[in-house]
């Protein structure tokens, strides 16, 4: 990832999204999940939906814990409070694809418990029904 040479506190090296976005990189952060291969894979995952401001994404094979709250460090006015010493990761955050030209859009979003756990069960009903593959006979 390339390093946004823009920043967020409104001076003349801010990139006109920034200067004109609500936080919206700010409100959230994601943290990647191993993809749930078992039932109690899921059941875990389940039990983080059942606190609040808490989602799950699936976008393609990629599996994403969503944490939907505020950076302590976005002021009333949308800028960070702490540019200069701001964490790696927001200095690596380029505007190049950023939610300012967007809402994010995952394949699949769980913010409730059960919709992942019905979710999870048609999965392992359709696994189950897949014919198991044949282990290829060795000619001696």
């Amino acid at each position: 990832m390339k390093k946004n040479s823009s920043n967020n506190n409104g001076d003349s090296s801010t990139s006109g999204k920034c200067v004109h976005c609500s936080g919206k990189c700010c409100r959230y952060t994601l943290v990647d999940l191993p993809t749930p291969r078992s039932r109690l894979d899921f059941d875990n995952y389940a039990w983080y939906l059942a606190h609040e401001n808490l989602a799950i994404y699936k976008d393609g094979k990629q599996w994403y814990l969503a944490i939907n709250t505020k950076c302590r460090y976005l002021n009333d006015d949308n800028k960070c409070d702490v540019y200069e010493k701001r964490f790696q990761a927001c200095r690596d955050h380029t505007d190049d694809n950023c939610e300012y030209d967007g809402i994010y859009e995952p394949d699949l979003t769980f913010t409730c418990p059960f919709e992942l756990l019905k979710f999870a069960e048609k999965r392992f009903k359709k696994m189950g029904k897949k014919k198991p593959k044949r282990k290829a006979s060795v000619n001696k």
